[in-house]
């Protein structure tokens, strides 16, 4: 910048004498150093502002520094908490010898496992349910039944009551 200003300096004072000339360069090379220090630089896209950009850029580099540090906190509170919840789980399942067949058939045919709006309404229809419920299973398992539980790593079981006489099987 220095060059392109003394240049011009000089040309302008070319007229005038040299004493003159010199005091150009001067004021001239003051303001062009001043200049220089000021400037910004071009913009990456022409006619949008840079300001914007970093603002952005800052913004998502916020996001992306506060979903990993909550990753990193998730992650630590799983490795304290699933060996918890496992040893929970384990303290609390019941014993093989706990599950009573006919009454979780009773209960299955009953419809407790339903939805809401698909259980009996009234009293007369909820009674009429119970009655077939407690007939069907006495009748069903007096031939005999087939109990299986399957044990999911110590902490769940999952029983199933196949009745032969009905052809099916219940879980």
């Amino acid at each position: 910048w220095r060059g392109r200003s003394n240049c011009a300096a000089a040309r302008r004072g070319s007229s005038s004498s040299s004493l003159s000339g010199s005091r150009q360069n001067r004021s001239t090379s003051r303001v062009s150093s001043s200049t220089t220090t000021t400037a910004t630089p071009p913009p990456l896209l022409p006619g949008v502002n840079n300001e914007l950009f970093l603002q952005y850029g800052l913004m998502a580099l916020g996001a992306l520094v506060a979903l990993k540090i909550i990753f990193t906190a998730l992650n630590v509170l799983s490795i304290i908490v699933l060996p918890l919840v496992y040893l929970y789980a384990c303290s609390n399942v019941p014993s093989n010898e706990s599950f009573d067949a006919k009454k979780e058939l009773k209960r299955v045919m009953r419809g407790a496992h339903l939805p809401e709006e698909q259980q009996p309404k009234g009293f007369f229809e909820q009674g009429l349910n119970r009655l077939a419920a407690s007939v069907t299973a006495e009748l069903a398992t007096s031939l005999g039944y087939e109990i299986g539980i399957t044990d999911y790593a110590g902490m769940a079981k999952m029983a199933s009551v196949k009745v032969p006489v009905a052809g099916g099987g219940n879980y």
